[in-house]
């Protein structure tokens, strides 16, 4: 396995996991897409948000030697909050969706570029 797809593994690993266990007072999701993930990575993310009722959609996704290079999707959150994306998905771009439960949150929902 390469370098960068175990570091791509490690990082989603690191969001999905970190961001979806609540166990803490800060309750934030962010998922940012990269250009090493792969479908099997977005598939098993997609899965992990459904199992926490959070709806995420593939509209469409490019490959580029097996590696993300463009998507289209759309997020529900089930309470009110949701949205859509599309983008060429480029080392210099964070293209994604943050969801901060907290009352107190600046944005609690974006959706689309982050940077």
């Amino acid at each position: 396995m390469k370098k960068s797809t175990i570091f791509s593994l490690l990082f989603l690993s690191f969001i999905v996991l970190g961001t979806l266990s609540f166990t803490s007072s800060k309750k934030v999701i962010a998922v940012v897409f990269n250009k090493e993930m792969t479908k099997k990575d977005l598939l098993s993310l997609q899965k992990n948000l459904k199992e926490k009722n959070i709806i995420l959609v593939f509209n469409q996704m490019k490959f580029t030697k097996n590696r993300l290079s463009y998507i289209d999707f759309s997020i529900d959150f089930g309470d009110g909050f949701s949205g859509t994306s599309k983008s060429e998905i480029t080392k210099s771009k964070e293209i994604g969706f943050v969801r901060d439960y907290n009352e107190d949150a600046e944005q609690p929902f974006v959706v689309g570029n982050l940077k």
